[in-house]
């Protein structure tokens, strides 16, 4: 039974974020782009009444915040994809319970150029021959590819194995490039429409 004084005014609606668009303290060092939030993201989803749910990082809860940028072959190992199928399951079993009772999950916004959220593209080592791994002054050139990272690959899997097709995955440019940022507004815009 509602309580009469009470008005729910809650939305229904909620869109999935990659961890830094609401924690850019998490990005490795050097890397972030803003000094807390993606601000232009973020602003745009608050006038959109909905809620907001930040998934966990995996590169965090696997290596915490001192850790050093890495390709996507170096996070492409058995033990940090049982860590990410985990932390999927989790994040899943919350958007299952969500639309259950009613809700709409627009969609998931990654972070790209991530080896690990990256969606439409990744870093990888800039020689694909070279032995990665040793000490910290050794640190390989990178380049960016199309790709999806490790994180973003099992997330789409996974969601596609529970039948949620129809939730959308959206890339988000790390880059400051407007081309891109038009591109995903776009269709951040369209799942509002």
């Amino acid at each position: 039974m509602e309580n009469p004084a009470v008005q729910d005014a809650r939305s229904k609606k909620i869109i999935v974020l990659s961890h830094c668009c609401l924690n850019q303290n998490a990005r490795i060092r050097g890397l972030a782009f803003a000094p807390g939030v993606v601000r232009p993201l973020i602003d745009y989803l608050l006038t959109q009444d909905v809620g907001i749910y930040q998934m966990t990082c995996p590169e965090v809860t696997f290596m915490g915040t001192l850790r050093w940028g890495q390709v996507k072959k170096q996070f492409d190992t058995p033990m940090f994809r049982a860590h990410c199928q985990k932390l999927a399951d989790e994040i899943l079993d919350q958007v299952e319970d969500y639309r259950q009772g009613g809700y709409a999950v627009l969609g998931f916004i990654m972070m790209d150029s991530s080896p690990v959220c990256g969606l439409d593209t990744i870093p990888v080592s800039a020689d694909e021959n070279e032995d990665l791994g040793g000490m910290v002054w050794y640190t390989p050139q990178q380049k960016i590819i199309p790709g999806q990272g490790v994180f973003a690959e099992i997330l789409k899997k996974s969601t596609a194995r529970r039948g949620y097709t129809d939730i959308p995955f959206i890339s988000y440019p790390e880059v400051d490039d407007q081309a891109l940022l038009d591109q995903a507004f776009s269709k951040i815009r369209a799942l509002f429409e």
